[in-house]
């Protein structure tokens, strides 16, 4: 599906959407524990709602239901945990194309009940999984990858596990999730920086509300996870707003002509991408909290490096603000970005390129020679949320109307942003 997105600045107030990182993990939770668990409010965006879909096919809810949200657009989630998995000659699990749910299951669904088929779809399957391959193997697990599908069969005993830290974190959050429901202590090492460390806290910081706790060690370079632990339902669980989605709206807000207010954030939380603000601070944006409102006004940017290594979802929305920022600026510690939806690197680089910016892509990054005028282009989302997103955005800075494919893509993490953008003034169709 294509939008023809028309030139005009965002302003007014949004309720942000619930953060879709803490959404996986609360979910997560909420199937391995004993017990009912409200979590509200919810959005179920594709990729939440294959995890979902994911927890009931593997055995570990034992019933979840849907009820309207008390903020319109929003759900309350009702998820019965504790289910029992039963041995079956082959469950399968449709991870649809969320990296999140696939990483996360991998280590649950090795569960001694038999084998598990794990589906993927889009570029999902060409991420890397060969750091789980490799801790499992010796454990005598049955990995065989056929195209879009992972079977795996074998169970998880407790351990040593030793891992890379600047491939995924979610690598880590996979094990942080099984290891504490098996007999004995296992320890997590983390033999490389740990880039996006703030996705594990966030991690971890949700189990806390379950009762499952685990403990830094080594200056932060291992975690041990004390075995036997059993998940209880907190009985209500707010999710709070999301940072990465509010991240579009308050480069909206500075690159504009008006004014944006965001509520539903923590200015506390755990969500490393809560970055931005400062980020966009050191620009030159005038960004500032107004009781529970954080407010972006439009502003004269300038341009800046930026290492992205532990924000690597921010890219995207950073380049379009350098995009509008008067002079050089440059994204470093991005390479993993090459391996997501699409390759974001070029992906950026290309549509930026496309509507009359200054940009190149760089190994690991980006790099914008900004303030230049933008004109009217065909931009490729490449089936990417988070391009798609970003170039609408972007569109503000044009002279004419830019038509970006692929605009349902939205779906995957933001099934209400074409309605966000329409409430907050921008015109598409």
């Amino acid at each position: 599906m294509n939008k023809t997105v028309t030139p005009g600045d965002l302003h007014g107030e949004l309720r942000v959407l619930p953060s879709k990182s803490a959404s996986h993990r609360a979910v997560m939770m909420a199937a391995l524990a004993q017990g009912k668990t409200l979590l509200e409010p919810m959005q179920l965006s594709k990729d939440i709602g294959a995890t979902l879909a994911c927890a009931q096919a593997l055995g570990l809810t034992r019933g979840a239901a849907m009820a309207a949200g008390e903020t319109e657009g929003f759900v309350r989630a009702e998820i019965w945990g504790g289910g029992e998995a039963e041995k079956r000659p082959l469950r399968e699990l449709d991870c649809g194309e969320s990296g999140s749910t696939l990483r996360f299951f991998i280590p649950l669904a090795l569960d001694g009940r038999g084998p598990v088929r794990l589906i993927g779809h889009g570029r999902l399957m060409q991420r890397p999984l060969t750091v789980y391959q490799n801790l499992f193997a010796p454990l005598g697990v049955v990995w065989r990858q056929e195209g879009d599908a992972l079977t795996v069969e074998g169970e998880l005993k407790s351990g040593r596990f030793e891992l890379p830290g600047d491939v995924s974190s979610q690598f880590i959050t996979g094990l942080l999730l099984a290891l504490p429901r098996l007999e004995g202590d296992s320890e997590i090492v983390v033999t490389t920086p740990l880039e996006s460390r703030a996705y594990v806290e966030l991690t971890r910081r949700v189990q806390r509300e379950f009762g499952v706790t685990s403990a830094w060690r080594d200056g932060g370079q291992t975690l041990l996870v004390r075995g036997g632990q059993e998940a209880v339902s907190p009985g209500t669980l707010h999710i709070e707003g999301d940072w990465s989605h509010a991240a579009f709206y308050l480069v909206a807000g500075a690159i504009g002509r008006g004014e944006i207010r965001l509520t539903g954030l923590d200015p506390q939380s755990a969500q490393g991408d809560r970055a931005v603000v400062e980020i966009l601070r050191d620009m030159g944006a005038d960004i500032r909290w107004e009781g529970s409102a954080l407010v972006s006004r439009a502003s004269r940017l300038h341009g800046l490096r930026v290492d992205c290594a532990q924000i690597p979802d921010l890219v995207p929305i950073l380049a379009v603000a350098m995009a509008a920022a008067e002079g050089n600026s440059r994204i470093t510690g991005a390479a993993r970005l090459r391996i997501k939806e699409s390759d974001r690197l070029s992906a950026m680089a290309a549509a930026l390129t496309a509507a009359g910016a200054d940009a190149a892509e760089l190994p690991d990054g980006l790099a914008i020679r900004g303030g230049k005028p933008l004109h009217a282009a065909k931009i490729e989302g490449c089936n990417d949320h988070r391009i798609v997103m970003a170039m609408a955005i972007a569109s503000a800075l044009s002279d004419g109307e830019w038509t970006i494919t692929d605009a349902e893509a939205t779906a995957k993490s933001a099934p209400a942003f074409w309605q966000e953008f329409e409430r907050l003034g921008g015109l598409a169709r």
